[in-house]
């Protein structure tokens, strides 16, 4: 039996994400000089939320995708194939420069933004945390993830749209997102 690829790729994002957050625990109790003690309920919260975020981030980059192909169509060219001495029709394809820009930006200021605000919300609710509160930490926390956030995702935006795959992109944001995810782990607490 096979696993959807949204299937694996979710999976693949939470285990990583589980993995992140372990290393911030790490490097938390290492700062604070104490021993470190795995916090399972953090541990749980950002796993959950993983398996919340990943799948819609999927979908997002397969659809960035449709709606702006990466790459275009070079006109066929006959070519002789040495074997058989015939016309050889070889279709190739070229990357779509204006395509790529345009998802590169969309997704840093509408992904971002949605995933931004996804994952406080979400992580919120995990917490047990009533709405307003949640909409303070979305007030105060969101434009200080979102700049931080323009330090590492544009590059791995660039990366993902010339050079991967499309049904490995969420793998590779997953892979950076290791650093992210300290990074939201120290500052989620």
């Amino acid at each position: 039996m096979s696993v959807p690829p949204i299937a694996k790729a979710t999976l693949q994002a939470a285990v990583i994400n589980a993995g992140s957050n372990v290393l911030a625990q790490g490097i938390k109790a290492y700062r604070n000089e104490v021993p470190f003690q795995l916090d399972t309920t953090t541990l749980m919260q950002f796993t959950t939320c993983a398996l919340i975020v990943s799948p819609l981030g999927y979908l997002w980059l397969e659809n960035l995708e449709a709606w702006f192909p990466g790459t275009k169509p070079i006109p066929e060219n006959k070519e002789k194939t040495s074997s058989a001495g015939e016309g050889k029709s070889v279709s190739k394809s070229s990357l779509n420069v204006t395509n790529t820009i345009a998802k590169v930006v969309i997704d840093q200021v509408v992904g971002g933004a949605w995933t931004t605000a996804l994952f406080i919300v979400t992580m919120g609710m995990l917490r047990g945390l009533d709405m307003s509160t949640i909409k303070t930490q979305l007030y105060m926390d969101f434009a200080g993830i979102m700049v931080a956030g323009l330090k590492l995702w544009p590059f791995v935006s660039i990366l993902n749209f010339t050079v991967v795959p499309a049904d490995k992109r969420l793998l590779v944001g997953s892979l950076f997102g290791v650093l992210w995810a300290i990074y939201l782990s120290l500052v989620a607490g």
